[in-house]
């Protein structure tokens, strides 16, 4: 699972973005720094539309944004610490600070659905959860995914 993190697709979102700035913000960051990406403007509308559908909050201040659709190539995650936690529709009501965003192509769905059962496992940690949360620049944040506990 380890193998799916990219230390050039981590990063601490400053400010006060909305959910579609996050959204956003990640897939720049996959565009800007993978070949991943065939379609930015389909992945973009596949995440919007599942977005539409229900919460992707699983709580504990952590949102997994995904979809699966046409306009990537492979499986791909983006991270991202929010400088400061927002409200983004949670069940829990808890703002969250964590957001991965997980894309994969739809011949990959077997595998995307395992990534995010894996995702949703490591992160129920809370010493993972915290690990991440207490990073205060760049680098701490890279550090702490590295070492997250599967």
């Amino acid at each position: 699972m380890i193998n799916y993190f990219n230390s050039k697709l981590i990063r601490i979102i400053k400010g006060k973005p909305t959910k579609l700035e996050i959204i956003n913000e990640l897939v720049e960051l996959i565009n800007n720094n993978t070949n991943l990406i065939t379609d930015k403007s389909e992945f973009l509308n596949n995440l919007y539309e599942r977005e539409k559908i229900g919460s992707t909050c699983i709580g504990m201040g952590i949102a997994i944004p995904h979809a699966r659709g046409e306009g990537l190539k492979d499986l791909i995650i983006a991270i991202g610490l929010l400088e400061e936690p927002m409200l983004y529709d949670s069940l829990d009501n808890e703002p969250i600070k964590i957001v991965i965003l997980v894309g994969a192509p739809k011949e990959k769905s077997s595998e995307y659905l395992i990534l995010l059962s894996q995702l949703a496992k490591i992160f129920r940690s809370k010493n993972n959860r915290e690990m991440i949360k207490s990073a205060r620049n760049q680098k701490e944040l890279i550090e702490s995914i590295m070492e997250i506990e599967n």
